[in-house]
């Protein structure tokens, strides 16, 4: 019953269903079982998150584990207070899911994330533990004055810069405006009350959800804007001409200020030729990770790399910390423009071509990885990655993967122009489209 929560690099599934108090509470027995450590706990906004909360901390209680409750905060602060006090941590979240999405994020003592570690945790649901005859004590601790002291200090602002946040009431209203205010960044806040329903919008900063962001950086002349999904790990870029940037946009800008000759640089399959292409003009050493944050923080922290990107924009300050944190992405692409003039500028001399990044519902997991079989069984020539496979077509690729927290069928592709792409993307939606009603 336990299987279909486990993902690749978190736990995740529909509240009242998939993920019940009762389940959390046996995942905190079972958790503070293996890793007799203490525990810190925190949660995003979800109106589902508190009870979660309240009882995988019950269960790590009843197993004799200490616990650190952290409350209410955005993902890089629990992350962070584990990286700093060498810790085990919990955070609630489904990220950029629906609101009726809820799950856990399980972190190490070195502020990376469980990957190999869930399998322990999904056999031992199925055994027999003796609860301790002592519960574990419980406290509960303010992390959030120590993290903006790091990223403040960590940052340099040389002139005014003035920016648009978009945070769908997610829990980065929490901390946004302190940050801003230390750093004597102007800012404005779309959506400023923290809820848990995000404003009746899916917290997935892409797309139509960014239109309003869009708008206001142009009316109000600013610097850039800013969306945070729901837990506010990630960081997608608005540039001072209203245009949404990719993550690999937004990674040249990056690329550009912090890289130096021989410095490593974590990147995935999905990001654009065109970032590559700087990486190598700056002398960097490129190492290809696994899509998903569990596999990026791993090869950050292996590497030692100044930084991690991804497509989906996470970003992966190395040289400070292993793990993606938005907020610190904000406050870097501040100093940034501070320094060197407006993002349009700093990206003028580069060619990126048009990336499209789309998801396809499968109806369930078994249909999504049926359909990935299928298509690789399709395309023999195509290079395999570890959920899916890219191919490679005559001017672009094609990157076609199973959803590690969806039942759906994720494609990213990359064309020389707006009319191949589109082109290329009617195509391979019809096909996925098609395998899906023919194996489900």
């Amino acid at each position: 019953m336990y299987e279909k929560i486990f993902r690749a690099y978190d736990i995740r599934g529909i509240y009242g269903t998939d993920i019940t108090e009762e389940i959390a509470e046996r995942l905190g027995v079972c958790t503070g079982y293996l890793f007799n450590n203490t525990f810190h706990i925190g949660r995003d906004s979800r109106y589902s998150s508190p009870m979660l909360a309240e009882a995988i901390i019950k269960g790590l209680r009843k197993s004799g584990t200490n616990v650190v409750d952290l409350g209410l905060v955005p993902n890089p602060v629990i992350y962070y207070s584990c990286f700093r006090r060498n810790r085990y941590g919990i955070y609630v979240t489904a990220s950029h899911n629906p609101p009726e999405y809820n799950g856990f994020k399980f972190i190490r003592p070195d502020g990376t994330s469980f990957i190999e570690e869930y399998d322990s945790i999904r056999r031992s649901l199925a055994l027999k533990i003796e609860e301790s005859e002592t519960l574990g004590s419980y406290t509960s601790e303010d992390f959030v004055d120590e993290y903006i002291a790091n990223i403040t200090k960590n940052i340099e602002i040389m002139k005014r810069v003035k920016i648009v946040v978009e945070t769908f009431g997610g829990v980065a209203n929490l901390v946004i405006p302190r940050v801003c205010n230390e750093l004597g960044i102007e800012y404005e806040l779309l959506h400023p009350e923290v809820r848990g329903d995000f404003y009746g919008i899916r917290p997935e900063p892409k797309g139509e959800n960014l239109r309003l962001l869009k708008e206001r950086v142009i009316k109000s002349r600013a610097d850039f804007g800013v969306a945070f999904d729901g837990d506010a790990d990630r960081a997608v870029f608005v540039d001072d001409k209203g245009r949404e940037m990719g993550g690999s946009e937004s990674g040249i800008v990056f690329v550009k200020y912090l890289v130096n000759k021989g410095d490593s640089i974590v990147v995935t399959p999905d990001t654009a030729s065109a970032l590559l292409e700087v990486i190598k003009s700056k002398g960097g050493n490129i190492i290809v990770s696994r899509i998903g944050h569990g596999f990026i923080e791993e090869a950050v922290r292996n590497s030692r790399s100044i930084i991690g990107i991804e497509q989906s924009s996470h970003f992966y300050f190395g040289y400070i910390y292993p793990f993606s944190d938005g907020i610190l992405s904000m406050a870097k692409m501040a100093e940034i423009v501070s320094k060197l003039g407006s993002i349009s500028s700093i990206l003028s001399d580069v060619v990126v071509n048009p990336i499209d990044k789309f998801y396809i519902h499968a109806i369930d997991d078994r249909v999504k990885w049926a359909v990935i079989k299928r298509i690789m069984e399709m395309y023999p020539e195509g290079l395999r990655v570890s959920d899916g496979i890219k191919i490679w077509t005559k001017d672009g690729w094609v990157l076609i993967r199973a959803s590690q927290t969806m039942p759906e069928v994720n494609i990213v592709i990359e064309a020389p122009d707006e009319r191949t792409l589109k082109r290329v993307k009617n195509f391979y939606t019809d096909l996925v489209k098609r395998l899906i009603k023919e194996v489900r």
